[in-house]
C-alpha cells in the first residue's frame, strides 16, 4: 500500500520511451492545467527512466524523489493525480527479499483531437483555465481544413503508384494478422473501486485477500454496483480464519441481490435497435443512458423479468467472467446482454455465443454503447447475404467432396428462436425505460 512506500522501495517503469510532438503539446497545454506542474514533472521523470526496450531497470524511489525534489507526500499526491486522469497505472508486488516493489505503467496522453472530443476532459480543462483561454486552445488544436473549392483533385490512387499482387498478399495474411496482434496494447481498465480504502478496512478486521482474488472482487463490484463499504460487510460475513472465502462471499451477494430484485419493480423495457442510421432515436438515446447508469446484474434481471423468466447461475457467472477480463465498460456489457436476450430473442445466454460476440467486439475495439449498437445493426444487415452465400458454397462443397462430418448446430451456436415482433419490442422498450429509470433513482 502507499502508506508503506519508502525512499528505498524498488520500482520499475513500463511504457513508450518517446512521445511524439502532438502528445507533448497535449501534456503541456491540456493536461498540465488539470494535473498541475508536480504531476507533470513526475510523469516526465518516469518517462525518462524508460529505455528503448520499453521498460526501465530496477530503481529506488530515493532517486526519483531527488529528481522531482518535492518530498514523498507530494510525490504520492502527484502520482494519484496521474492515476486518476488515466496517465498512470500502479501495481505492487510483495517480494520476500526486497519487500514491496512497485511497477508503473505510463499511459500516453490523448491526442489533442481525442482530448477535445471527451466531454469530461473538456470540462476539467475549462474549470481550471476559464472559457476564454479554453476557446483559444480549441482554436489552436482544431484540425485545419484545406480549402478545396474551385480546385481539381489530381492525387494519384494507390494502384496508380504501386504494384500490388493480390495473390501474394493473400498468401501472407496469416503472418500479417500475427504481426497485428503483437502490436495490440493490452487493456487495463481504470478501476472505480477504491482498493486503498478497502484494504485499509480489511486490516482493521485482520482479514487478508489473495492477490488473484482482487479481479473477482472487481467483477462483483461492477456486476452488482456494490461500493466499498457494502463489499466490506459481505467480506466480513464470508471470512473464516482471517481469510475471505470468495465462493461464500459471491453466494451472499447473489442471494442478497436476488431478494432485492424480487421486491422491486418487475416491468422492464428492452432496447429497440431497429432502423438505426447515422443518428439515434430518443428511445435509443435513453437505452444508451440506461446502459451507462445501471449495473449489469440489474440490467440482466430487468430484461429477464419482462420476458417472464429469471437469470440463471450460469448466466451470472458468464457475465462476471466477462467483466473480470476488463475488455469492456459496464455499458457495453449491458448492450451485449440486450443484443443476445432481446434482439436475438435467446431464452438464456449461451457461453459459446457470448464468447464469440465478446471476442468480435474486443477485436473491433468497441468501447462505447453507441459503437456496439451501430456494429450490431451493420452486422445484421450483412447476415442475409452471408447465409445465402454459405448455402451455395456448402452445396457445391458437398457435391465435390462427398459426405463430410459437421459439428452439431447446438455446439456452434445456441438454438434459433423467433424474434419478437416490432410492435411487441416497442412496448417492451417503453417498459424497460420506466423500470430502469426507477432503478436509477433508487
Amino acid at each position: 500500500m502507499t502508506s508503506e512506500l519508502k525512499p528505498t522501495t524498488i520500482y520499475s517503469v513500463y511504457g513508450s520511451p518517446l512521445l511524439d510532438e502532438s502528445r507533448q503539446q497535449a501534456l503541456l497545454f491540456l493536461y498540465q492545467p488539470i494535473i498541475g506542474a508536480e504531476a507533470l514533472s513526475l510523469y516526465l521523470n518516469l518517462s525518462s527512466d524508460i529505455t528503448v526496450e520499453g521498460k526501465s531497470p530496477e530503481l529506488m524511489h530515493a532517486d526519483l524523489l531527488a529528481a522531482i525534489d518535492n518530498g514523498l507526500a507530494a510525490m504520492l499526491k502527484a502520482r494519484e493525480k496521474l492515476e486518476g486522469i488515466g496517465l498512470l497505472n500502479t501495481f505492487q508486488k510483495e517480494d520476500n527479499e526486497l519487500g514491496m516493489t512497485l511497477f508503473y505503467q505510463l499511459i500516453p496522453p490523448l491526442m489533442p483531437i481525442d482530448f477535445f472530443q471527451d466531454a469530461l476532459m473538456c470540462y476539467l480543462l475549462m474549470e481550471k483555465i476559464g472559457e476564454r483561454r479554453f476557446q483559444r486552445l480549441v482554436e489552436r488544436f482544431r484540425p485545419k481544413v484545406v480549402p478545396t473549392e474551385g480546385l481539381t483533385n489530381i492525387t494519384k490512387r494507390f494502384r496508380d503508384s504501386y504494384r500490388f499482387e493480390e495473390t501474394r498478399f493473400a498468401a501472407n495474411t496469416e503472418l500479417f494478422d500475427d504481426t497485428h496482434d503483437k502490436f495490440i496494447q493490452p487493456k487495463v481498465a481504470a478501476s472505480t473501486f477504491d482498493w486503498t480504502f478497502f484494504n485499509q478496512q480489511l486490516e482493521k478486521f485482520s482479514l487478508t485477500l489473495e492477490e488473484e482474488d482482487q479481479k473477482k472482487i472487481e467483477a462483483l463490484h461492477q456486476m452488482y454496483g456494490i461500493d466499498e463499504m457494502e463489499m466490506l460487510d459481505f467480506a466480513v460475513k464470508s471470512s473464516e480464519q482471517n481469510q475471505i472465502q470468495l465462493t461464500f462471499l459471491r453466494n451472499l451477494i447473489v442471494k442478497s441481490k436476488q431478494i432485492k430484485s424480487v421486491d422491486g419493480e418487475t416491468e422492464v423495457q428492452l432496447a429497440d435497435n431497429r432502423n438505426l442510421s447515422g443518428e439515434f432515436s430518443k428511445a435509443e438515446q435513453e437505452i444508451i443512458r440506461q446502459s451507462e447508469r445501471i449495473p449489469p446484474i440489474k440490467y440482466l434481471q430487468a430484461i429477464k423479468k419482462q420476458k417472464g423468466g429469471y437469470e440463471t447461475n450460469q448466466e451470472i457467472r458468464l457475465i462476471e467472467d466477462l467483466l473480470s477480463r476488463h475488455l469492456f465498460p459496464n455499458s457495453v456489457v449491458n448492450i451485449l446482454i440486450n443484443y443476445i436476450l432481446v434482439i436475438q430473442n435467446q431464452a438464456v445466454i449461451n457461453q459459446n455465443y457470448l464468447n464469440a460476440i465478446a471476442n468480435d467486439w474486443a477485436q473491433r475495439k468497441i468501447q462505447r454503447p453507441e459503437e456496439a449498437i451501430v456494429h450490431v445493426r451493420q452486422a445484421d444487415q450483412k447476415l442475409v447475404k452471408k447465409k445465402t452465400t454459405n448455402r451455395r458454397n456448402n452445396a457445391a462443397g458437398r457435391k465435390a467432396q462427398g459426405r463430410k462430418e459437421i459439428l452439431p448446430t447446438h455446439i456452434k451456436e445456441p438454438p434459433k428462436e423467433k424474434k419478437i415482433s416490432p410492435e411487441k419490442e416497442a412496448e417492451l422498450n417503453r417498459k424497460l425505460a420506466e423500470y430502469l429509470n426507477k432503478e436509477g433513482e433508487s
